[in-house]
């Protein structure tokens, strides 16, 4: 059952229906109150409860959807006067999941990835684990990769890069051959976050940073400028974009790829969709890092599920999570609603297109960096969206850009 009303109204009504049913108090059901945030893919997700309460037929799913401003406007007043949600959908990290695991108004689910839940996949699991406990479970997989266009590479015989260098030599190879190597369209600011994610990630070593966003030590620092100058000076410098960065939209960057006018472009991976149609063969791959460095790539969390610590529908409340991240049901998020779930995707019998397989697997592979902008606060990400358009536009060193990043925290 659905609702986009009155959550305390719904309730009340479920009950006075279920009371005046025949039978009713044989059937013995229970009601799991469900918020989420699907509101593109509302049908998929009705798909999913559907299947669950055939699945788990003493069990009735009660879903409100909220639009996810709404969710992080509503949902710490709500679990704090006992109108919240039994099981709810919600943003990762320490500033979203991570204050109601400290306010303790969410269920550690420690005891769910020993059994149901083992084969989410451990970089997920670490991103919603706060102090030890963890206390959702991941969901919705994203990354930042360099999508290219393999006729292309093919025509001007580039492999794929797996050194900086060679990414670095396939830059040229397009500009030498008239190709615009990378489509980048930056005048809403953002999409920059997305480039500086992953030369970051690649450049400053993985505890150093994960320490700055936790602002622990400084941005100003060597690695940092060093990262803002390969990915914005150097790369402008050298012909590896597009002309007139900060004049381009994202969606005309995207489009210019789609195109066939650019080799490649540096985007998430909500753009599986979009770019499966090309009218080309198109692959991607992770950002090579420098010499003597490690690749990681930028990877985070679309949002996670998490249990109202006050819920008296425990048993149900597990049971649901272990249906929704049951790797038998991975056709349910994949063809139904073009989600990555947490876990790998081998052997699931999904029907999948090339390009979100390649995803899939190279999501399972190993380790992974993190969105920076998901968990740095508001007055950071403005440093980083004007900063960063003043140095594509010349008017801010890579140096000036990391001493601002690190005054913007320092307040």
């Amino acid at each position: 059952m659905r609702h986009f009303g009155n959550p305390a109204f719904a309730g009340m009504l479920t009950l006075a229906l279920t009371l005046a049913a025949p039978g009713a108090w044989a059937q013995d059901k229970v009601t799991l109150r469900v918020w989420d945030s699907f509101t593109e893919n509302s049908d998929g997700m009705d798909a999913m409860i559907a299947a669950f309460e055939a699945a788990n037929p003493t069990i009735d799913v009660e879903r409100d959807v909220q639009a996810t401003e709404d969710m992080r406007a509503i949902i710490q007043t709500a679990l704090n006067s006992g109108t919240g949600p039994d099981v709810f959908q919600y943003d990762t990290g320490p500033g979203f999941a991570g204050v109601l695991a400290k306010a303790g108004l969410i269920k550690p689910l420690d005891d769910l990835y020993a059994g149901p839940l083992a084969k989410v996949l451990p970089w997920t699991k670490e991103r919603v684990t706060f102090d030890g406990k963890t206390y959702g479970v991941g969901n919705q997989l994203e990354f930042i990769a360099v999508y290219y266009n393999k006729d292309l590479f093919a025509a001007n015989n580039i492999a794929v890069p797996k050194t900086y260098a060679e990414f670095q030599a396939a830059c040229t190879t397009l500009k030498d051959a008239g190709i615009t190597p990378i489509a980048f369209g930056n005048s809403a600011g953002w999409p920059a976050f997305h480039v500086f994610s992953a030369y970051a990630n690649n450049m400053v070593p993985q505890d150093q940073l994960m320490a700055m966003i936790r602002g622990e030590t400084s941005w100003d620092d060597p690695a940092v400028t060093s990262a803002i100058q390969a990915a914005f000076v150097d790369n402008e410098a050298n012909g590896c974009f597009n002309a007139s960065v900060n004049a381009v939209s994202y969606d005309d960057a995207n489009a210019l790829f789609a195109a066939g006018q650019s080799g490649m472009t540096i985007t998430g991976g909500w753009m599986i969709n979009g770019f499966k149609d090309n009218p080309f063969a198109t692959g991607f791959f992770f950002l090579p890092a420098p010499d003597g460095m490690a690749t990681m790539p930028p990877a985070g969390l679309g949002g996670g599920y998490f249990v109202n610590a006050a819920t008296t529908q425990g048993e149900a409340a597990n049971t649901f999570l272990s249906f929704l991240f049951d790797p038998a049901n991975a056709a349910l998020w994949v063809e139904g609603m073009s989600v990555i779930p947490s876990y790998s995707l081998e052997g699931a019998g999904v029907e999948v297109s090339p390009l979100l397989a390649e995803a899939a697997a190279a999501l399972s592979a190993g380790a992974m960096g993190v969105n920076i902008d998901v968990l740095t606060p508001e007055a950071f990400n403005t440093v980083m969206l004007d900063g960063f358009q003043a140095v594509l536009g010349g008017d801010r060193t890579a140096a000036e850009q990391a001493t601002a990043l690190q005054a913007s925290v320092a307040q």
